[in-house]
């Protein structure tokens, strides 16, 4: 474990990257800003990515590289109005998961003297719920995955991605048709679950678990920055939309037949019939029942957990080779599970995975002498299915190591 955690923390300020202006396809940032890589692939600030990579730098002794992330994802929500899935102008057709509350949770609480940046902090995530609410409410009051692309961005989307990945035919020559492909593997993209079976290839139908979720996180956190700023009124108005988010959620997510939150077909009013690791959002947020944590992680158990580690969807529900699928265990749904699991008071399941992820990614250093941007929990390789040429990584990889190691040293 040592020589993993020796690696990553020399090799940290090898994935920070200044890009001031603008320059080709890359749009510029005003800090520095960290990437998934330190060489060749994933060069580019990705918004969900950062949240992760930050947990790590902080634990690690680069907290001020972490701020300067925050900083950064204050300045596209304040440029573009939203926060982009990276940073490349080919980016701007869709956001990704909102990660920016927890990430200036994260901030928050790593710097609690430093408070003048608190109002810009609150501006941004108001404003950014004003792009989620104007541009991805569902008729139910939830939100969904979308996009924001111009027809020749579809059409490319189509030619690009729909056709590699998700598997649709290049000869489909009904534009309506190719419309529709494009704008729902772009929602997918969106949601960074690209491609999974959860949405049925109709993610501009569903509202995910997890989506909904940091929704509501992000509604708790601005809520509570208006009291530490002293603004009682906002804080409770912002507490309200918590709560009402809170009964949305457990109306239309939970499903009681099987015991567990499930993302929403809003269109055909049902539930995905795939059980991913994005329900255990809920218990992440520590707003699930006692009675809905236990059962949840019964069911994590049972269709989830590996030999090695957590699988993003259950098995035997897709019909064909998905990236967010089993048996792929990716390093963000371990971190969320293993604190998921803590929360709820569950510490003997979440020392488990912890200790599964350590072991998974020191072995495979052991053999390859780099770490891997996701594995194979069912059999502890880097035998990905459905997946491009996998790029060796650090990003969330290092980050929820560092993290599942320090949650074993303190949790003993």
């Amino acid at each position: 474990m040592q020589k993993v955690l020796d690696f990553i923390k020399r090799r940290w300020p090898e994935t920070t990257r200044i890009h001031r202006t603008a320059e080709g396809t890359l749009l510029g940032l005003p800090h520095p800003y960290s990437v998934p890589c330190a060489r060749p692939a994933f060069q580019e600030f990705s918004y969900r990515d950062t949240y992760f990579a930050s947990r790590g730098l902080v634990l690690d002794g680069f907290a001020e590289q972490a701020r300067n992330n925050c900083e950064n994802l204050l300045y596209e929500v304040e440029t573009y109005g939203f926060v982009p899935a990276g940073n490349r102008t080919f980016h701007l057709n869709r956001s990704q998961p909102p990660f920016l509350a927890p990430m200036i949770e994260l901030i928050a609480r790593k710097f609690p003297n430093d408070r003048e940046w608190l109002p810009r902090a609150v501006a941004g995530l108001e404003k950014e719920m004003a792009f989620w609410n104007d541009h991805r409410r569902t008729p139910c009051g939830l939100h969904h995955y979308s996009g924001n692309p111009d027809a020749a961005a579809i059409e490319e989307f189509y030619a690009d991605c729909c056709v590699q990945r998700p598997g649709c035919p290049a000869e489909e020559a009904d534009p309506a048709a190719r419309r529709a492909a494009a704008f729902h593997a772009l929602a997918e993209a969106e949601s960074g679950w690209d491609f999974t079976p959860r949405f049925e290839h109709r993610c501009l139908d569903y509202a995910p678990i997890d989506l909904n979720v940091l929704m509501y996180i992000a509604r708790r956190e601005i809520s509570l920055l208006y009291r530490d700023l002293g603004d009682l009124g906002h804080a409770m108005e912002w507490e309200q939309r918590a709560e009402i988010r809170r009964n949305l959620i457990n109306r239309y997510c939970w499903n009681e037949e099987r015991g567990v939150f499930l993302d929403y077909d809003f269109v055909n009013k049902r539930h995905s019939p795939v059980f991913s690791a994005a329900s255990l959002f809920p218990l992440w947020a520590s707003f699930a029942t006692p009675e809905q944590a236990e059962s949840t992680l019964f069911a994590a158990e049972k269709y989830l957990e590996c030999d090695y580690g957590l699988a993003a969807c259950e098995p035997g529900k897709s019909d064909r080779q998905c990236r967010w699928d089993y048996p792929n265990g990716w390093a963000p749904l371990q971190l969320i599970a293993i604190e998921a699991f803590d929360r709820n008071g569950f510490t003997e399941a979440a020392r488990r995975l912890a200790l599964k992820y350590v072991d998974l990614v020191t072995a495979n250093f052991e053999k390859t002498g780099e770490l891997w941007e996701k594995y194979n929990v069912a059999d502890g390789t880097v035998d990905i299915r459905g997946t491009h040429p996998m790029p060796a990584m650090m990003g969330w990889t290092a980050s929820v190591f560092v993290c599942a190691a320090d949650y074993l040293s303190r949790s003993r």
